[in-house]
């Protein structure tokens, strides 16, 4: 793999940013700076500093654009919709302001996980909606056509992007690297039979399956017990259970540290993610978490790294028959001789996001007009 120049400026682009993404950039040489203009819930302020961020409008990213000598934009992923135009913007700006200054063309890069059919998802908008979709995509074949370079973190992705702007002769030049995790550090001590579910508490990721499992889990593992984390419309319900039941802890929006280290004493991390009429599951950060810290993966057909899940020996069930399944796939998973070790040997030893950078960021360009 071609090393970065440490000396480049890079820019990265989020519509939305969340706190993974802040550690993220605060891990990687050169530190990118994050131009940003929405953050999730999950976002933690005092990540900011570390990693470069700020908030910039579409009017205020292009004046950054015009005045800052820019070296690599990544921008949001084509198929995200509302970030199009603004990524458009920002990178004919930049590169504008290369060839006033007789500058090297910035090149223009981004990391795709997106694996839900756009064609299906505009059926699925009502009218009105289906209109404004369009619209908002009115620059989406622009913003491929600017693009050097692309990693795609899954398999599906880059068969959406195949089926959306067909196959391209190196324009932009492509590869697949899995999102999956680096090895975290901890112990090879075998853990408890906890049950950890992580993320938001509603429907689509499974929470209503993983509370109707809990009863046949509960009576099947007489230790087991379950640990619920994170927040949403099924936080009373979370509550609730956890107060009716000794062997339930609810945990509600913790810190982002407090997550690592319950991460580290679960055996198991569920999320049996379902398909909704405008959403699928891309990858899932509290899977790629989960296998960090050694834990065994009990999910649906609905994550992008479903196969490597299987073919490594984590549960993967269709996403039609999670509600009949999921408590079946919870006993076997936490009844299992497994060890953390065994989890972390499987994963690859460089994280795939940040070879993901790497690919995207090395020395050169594919296009050879740099």
């Amino acid at each position: 793999m071609n090393s970065i120049a440490r000396d480049l400026r890079v820019v990265q682009l989020y519509e939305v940013v969340r706190s993974a993404h802040l550690e993220r950039a605060a891990a990687v040489e050169p530190r990118p700076v994050i131009l940003y203009r929405r953050t999730r819930y999950d976002f933690d302020p005092s990540l900011v500093e570390a990693s470069n961020a700020q908030r910039r409008g579409l009017w205020r990213s292009v004046v950054y654009a015009l005045s800052t000598d820019v070296d690599i934009v990544e921008v949001n992923e084509p198929l995200s919709g509302d970030s199009s135009l603004p990524s458009v913007l920002f990178i004919a700006a930049a590169r504008f302001r290369a060839a006033v200054r007789r500058r090297p063309r910035p090149l223009a890069v981004s990391y795709a996980i997106e694996n839900f059919d756009p064609d299906v998802l505009v059926r699925n908008l009502p009218p009105k909606a289906r209109i404004r979709h369009r619209l908002r995509h009115l620059a989406t074949p622009i913003l491929w056509r600017s693009l050097d370079r692309i990693v795609y973190g899954t398999a599906g992705a880059r068969d959406v992007y195949v089926r959306v702007f067909g196959e391209t002769e190196g324009r932009p030049d492509s590869t697949l690297i899995e999102a999956l995790p680096a090895p975290a550090e901890g112990t090879d001590a075998a853990r408890d039979p906890v049950i950890m579910f992580l993320g938001d508490l509603s429907e689509r990721k499974g929470f209503p399956d993983v509370v109707a499992a809990w009863p046949r889990v509960r009576a099947a593992v007489p230790r087991a017990r379950l640990l619920i984390v994170g927040r949403g419309a099924g936080s009373e319900e979370a509550s609730a259970l956890a107060s009716a039941d000794e062997r339930v802890t609810t945990v509600l929006e913790p810190p982002r540290a407090h997550i690592a280290q319950l991460l580290r004493e679960a055996k198991v991390l569920v999320l049996p993610s379902r398909r909704r009429p405008l959403w699928r599951e891309q990858v899932g950060l509290p899977i790629v978490e989960g296998l960090a810290a050694g834990c065994l993966v009990v999910t649906t057909t609905e994550t992008g790294i479903a196969e490597w899940l299987s073919r490594h020996g984590h549960w993967v069930i269709p996403e039609g028959e999670a509600s009949a399944s999921l408590g079946e796939a919870l006993i076997e998973a936490v009844g299992s001789s497994r060890r953390p070790a065994h989890v972390r040997s499987d994963l690859p030893s460089v994280d795939g996001r940040h070879a993901a950078h790497e690919w995207m960021h090395r020395a050169g360009d594919p296009t050879g007009i740099g």
